[in-house]
């Protein structure tokens, strides 16, 4: 039996449940110290007054900077570094960073330490935008893998572990794979199998698992990407387990990185002047996770099981289900409105107007997040908001949501960094066919990139950014984001 504390309780399991760096905070704002330092809205004394009216003093308290006994991110040696070793021990990994700057600032972070200038990373083409950014600053080469579709839904699904090793014949020189673990729709691949092909060629394996923070901490949730061989997972806390926004974490595990120099890519990339609120709420969320992860993960797949058998009642309204050889966040509602004939964005619409907000919307479908807050009125005042839609919209005989494809990879002619370096000028969309693109195009969400700099912009691409327009969906990347111009390479 492992050694116990005063009281019977397991030392392991009490140093899970404790929360170093939100303890330390508590214990330096009841010090009663004068503060000659930054933040300058002095703990709240000099707050703007709408905040703290309504946020109270409490907030400002806890938004410290690096002073003494509070540790520092880029250094950490003290409470952030023990925080940071927990939530490790947590996932399995060997090391885990804390990020400030949301996920992306840990994707770049390890896709520069990975793959230098003109070396080359295997990754599916609907990686989000923040892995195009890492490949404009690194200058690493993308060998783009096959996108195959979820026809009725009109979703790309992630490439399975085949398209890799196929990927491998071609470009044996290739540094690193990378993998999205789930997608935006909650879609995972058999990673493991990913994970082999990777390391069957000694060859690290990179997860963007922004939204996989939550598996394996309950056996009806697919596995973690760590538990499943990645070599580094990031994984975004905030978007399901109580972090605020923005804060994130990435593990690291195995010898095929370099934590050093992984390191050393986040201080590049990362705020000198993190926000010790994002780190506090990283600290708490990982000891939430410890103490009850597997029965918020429970509560949260019961909900969504009630919640789908209810929905069955509008056979228009399809449920997402996936192929043979991947699994589905239990906790993800995908809504396919094709058969109501009415466009996800519309449903979406009138849902907010039932008081129901969804996480995204596309051409046919809409995505719903369960969260550990959620109640089971929650999920009545969701099928009552379906319900809405169909009343609003009644289907007629044969209609159905045509929505347009989202295109396959154009032909790239430069490389990212290449193109976005290169001297450039706007034209008007319909005249880019034929043009290199000088910039990214990505519909948000999900931001994923239709097209990136160094493609050659297509017909299908400007008939789908057409589309894309014609729905008011928010694009990131161009310049012109209502999409009438578009920056090509000189």
């Amino acid at each position: 039996m492992g050694k116990v504390a005063k009281g019977g309780v397991p030392l392991y399991l009490m140093r899970r449940t404790r929360c170093p760096l939100v303890e330390a905070l508590r214990r330096y704002a009841g010090k009663g110290l004068v503060p000659f330092h930054t933040p300058g809205h002095l703990q709240g004394r000099a707050a703007p007054p709408v905040l703290r009216r309504w946020w109270g003093r409490a907030v400002f308290t806890a938004d410290l900077t690096e002073v003494p006994g509070l540790d520092d991110l880029h250094a950490p040696s003290g409470v952030i570094r023990r925080a940071e070793e927990l939530a490790a021990e947590l996932a399995g990994a060997a090391h885990t960073f804390f990020l400030v700057n949301g996920s992306t600032a840990g994707i770049q972070a390890v896709l520069l330490s990975a793959a230098g200038q003109g070396e080359k990373v295997i990754l599916p083409r609907t990686v989000h935008r923040a892995v195009v950014a890492a490949l404009v600053l690194g200058g690493a080469e993308p060998v783009f893998l096959p996108v195959h579709r979820l026809e009725d839904f009109a979703i790309p699904l992630p490439s399975p572990a085949a398209a890799y090793r196929d990927a491998l014949v071609q470009h044996r020189e290739a540094r690193a794979l990378f993998a999205v673990y789930p997608d935006y729709y909650g879609i995972a691949v058999d990673l493991e199998a990913v994970a082999a092909v990777a390391h069957s060629r000694n060859l690290p394996l990179i997860v963007d698992a922004a939204h996989g923070v939550l598996f394996g901490r309950h056996p009806g949730m697919p596995p973690g990407a760590v538990g499943c061989g990645a070599d580094a997972a990031v994984e975004s806390v905030h978007k399901r387990a109580g972090a605020l926004t923005q804060a994130a974490w990435l593990h690291l595990q195995g010898d095929r990185l370099s934590p050093v120099r992984v390191q050393g890519a986040l201080q590049l990339l990362t705020t000198s002047s993190p926000s010790y609120l994002l780190l506090a709420s990283l600290d708490a969320a990982r000891q939430q996770l410890a103490a009850s992860g597997a029965l918020l993960c429970r509560r949260m797949i019961e909900l969504a099981a009630y919640a789908r058998a209810e929905l069955a009642r509008f056979p228009e309204v399809r449920l997402l289900s996936v192929p043979e050889g991947y699994r589905l966040d239990p906790t993800r509602l995908v809504l396919n409105f094709k058969g109501v004939g009415v466009s996800g964005f519309a449903a979406a619409k009138v849902m907010r107007r039932y008081g129901v907000v969804a996480e995204m919307a596309d051409f046919v479908n809409v995505v719903l997040l369960l969260h550990p807050g959620h109640r089971v009125r929650d999920m009545k005042a969701l099928v009552r908001a379906v319900g809405a839609v169909l009343a609003q919209h009644p289907t007629s005989p044969g209609e159905r949501m045509t929505p347009p494809p989202f295109p396959g990879a154009p032909p790239r002619r430069l490389s990212p960094r290449e193109a976005w370096l290169a001297p450039a000028r706007s034209v008007p969309l319909p005249q880019a066919v034929g043009c290199v693109s000088a910039e990214m195009v990505a519909p948000a969400p999900p931001g994923v990139p239709v097209l990136l700099p160094g493609e050659e912009v297509t017909g299908e691409v400007v008939a789908y950014l057409r589309a894309v327009s014609a729905a008011g969906v928010s694009v990131h990347g161009a310049q012109d984001p209502k999409l009438k111009t578009l920056c090509v390479v000189r």
